[in-house]
């Protein structure tokens, strides 16, 4: 009876563990998604060609994270444009300008600001990667330490269903 019990738990130990093995597996791919885009975000903009290599799973988030630069970068330079155009126009009064030369300042007034709202874009979502990250990380140290304390389980229950095997086993002896 009790080798029944113990083939009974090792079969239940066993699959416990290749469901932790796969939960492992598909948080280390995860993390490795996941560290593909940090890499690609880290470049400062991403391109139709960054979209296409980023991996399937991260595919959603790139969008939506430069929908996202896009309009928080749209957002800040649209309500900073003015204070600098004004501050420009106060540093330069008394001088003679051109209209080409205020229409190239003030694109580049804009572009500037953009620049700093897509940089500001990018530090918010590179601490929300952090974050994941982390989190993550901590998941499969969990796991990790799980699979262990279930392979020593494992090992453990084999052992005494080797041992109930033995004393089960008939004992013949010759006397002579």
């Amino acid at each position: 009876m009790g080798v029944l019990m113990f083939t009974a738990r090792i079969h239940s130990l066993i699959s416990q563990k290749l469901d932790i093995e796969h939960r492992l597996t598909k948080l280390t791919k995860k993390l490795q998604d996941l560290q593909s885009y940090a890499a690609m975000i880290g470049n400062g903009g991403i391109s139709i060609g960054d979209l296409l290599g980023t991996p399937g799973s991260q595919m959603g988030r790139a969008m939506a994270y430069m929908a996202f630069a896009h309009n928080t970068s749209y957002q800040y330079m649209m309500q900073n444009a003015p204070y600098m155009t004004s501050i420009w126009q106060q540093q330069m009064q008394g001088m003679v300008q051109n209209p080409q030369q205020q229409q190239q300042m003030q694109r580049w007034i804009m572009e500037s600001l953009y620049q700093q709202g897509r940089d500001r874009a990018m530090q918010i979502e590179q601490r929300n990667m952090k974050v994941e990250e982390q989190k993550i990380s901590q998941e499969k140290e969990k796991l990790e330490a799980l699979g262990k304390s279930v392979q020593a389980e494992l090992d453990s229950a084999r052992q005494a269903r080797d041992a109930g095997i033995k004393e089960m086993a008939p004992k013949y002896t010759f006397n002579a």
